[in-house]
């Protein structure tokens, strides 16, 4: 057996020390570790790691995936958290006053229906703090500072619904989301109980007073800003129009607007009375009273 010289045993030694640091160094690049914090779960974190579910799962030996725990680390596997969501990339979002579902889906440029099953929710309900993965998420330009969504002014109720109404449109249908945005100038509560009105502001530009009470569907206030939205391009369009033909043309096209997205067959039903209600009045009517059905 030959024994080794000092100066050999050293050098052995440093090559041995830093091999051990190359693997050691390998290692810390390949995986990383993460402490679970309140409001994660598997998804969110594969996300923030750009790595799959099942990587984890695998890399964790975790027997049930949804039963992580604040405090506990994982090992994430070729872990590099993302800095910046690459586009289709899923990303992460904390939900802010003001925050819908459908004004989320729109900033992301992705579907409300995909947004509610990447995340499991059983309601719209979102609250404050709470965190949502976007799927494929491509951050879309923002709604513009003078948008028909600062133009609504009343009770914090009053707005909230209203603007529930905009989400809707933004969500279902982006053309009429345009009308309402181009041709109304300010959205205030109606001081009736029963109906809504659209009037020309003298210089320009259309007021709504508009009926958003706390139980009426979002839907349906969508048909009525979008029925008054018809009225105000009608001002801008045609100007000068009598009550009957300006009423017929509305209801024409909210009963086009509801059977295109599937409204109740009851909520178009009554619609239709509306409209043969307003055929029936004489054309030179100067005044027309609302049914009383």
């Amino acid at each position: 057996m030959t024994l080794l010289t000092s100066t050999r045993r050293h050098t052995l030694a440093a090559l041995l020390s830093l091999i051990l640091a190359l693997l050691w160094v390998t290692q810390a690049l390949a995986d990383t570790s993460y402490v679970v914090q309140s409001g994660d779960n598997l998804s969110r974190i594969a996300a923030r790691f750009n790595v799959s579910v099942e990587a984890i799962v695998q890399a964790n030996q975790l027997k049930d995936p949804n039963a992580i725990r604040i405090g506990q680390t994982l090992i994430i596997p070729d872990g590099q958290p993302s800095a910046a969501p690459a586009s289709g990339a899923a990303t992460s979002y904390t939900v802010k006053s003001g925050d819908s579902v459908a004004r989320i889906a729109r900033k992301f440029n992705v579907s409300m229906d995909e947004l509610i099953r990447v995340n499991n929710l059983k309601t719209t309900v979102l609250q404050v703090g709470q965190v949502l993965i976007i799927p494929g998420a491509t951050p879309a330009a923002s709604v513009p500072a003078d948008s028909v969504y600062g133009r609504v002014s009343g009770s914090e109720a009053f707005v909230a619904k209203v603007r529930a109404g905009l989400d809707w449109l933004q969500a279902h249908d982006a053309d009429a989301f345009n009308r309402v945005n181009t041709y109304i100038t300010i959205i205030r509560v109606s001081p009736y109980s029963d109906r809504a009105q659209a009037a020309p502001i003298r210089g320009g530009g259309c007021y709504v007073r508009a009926l958003a009470y706390p139980d009426m569907p979002d839907r349906m206030v969508a048909v009525m800003l979008y029925h008054e939205a018809t009225h105000c391009m009608q001002f801008a369009t045609v100007g000068d129009i009598l009550p009957k033909p300006a009423e017929v043309d509305a209801y024409s096209q909210q009963l086009a607007f509801m059977e295109k997205h599937g409204f109740p067959a009851d909520e178009i039903e009554f619609y239709r009375k509306v409209l043969a209600y307003y055929q029936s009045i004489p054309d030179d009517a100067t005044r027309i009273p609302p049914p009383d059905f």
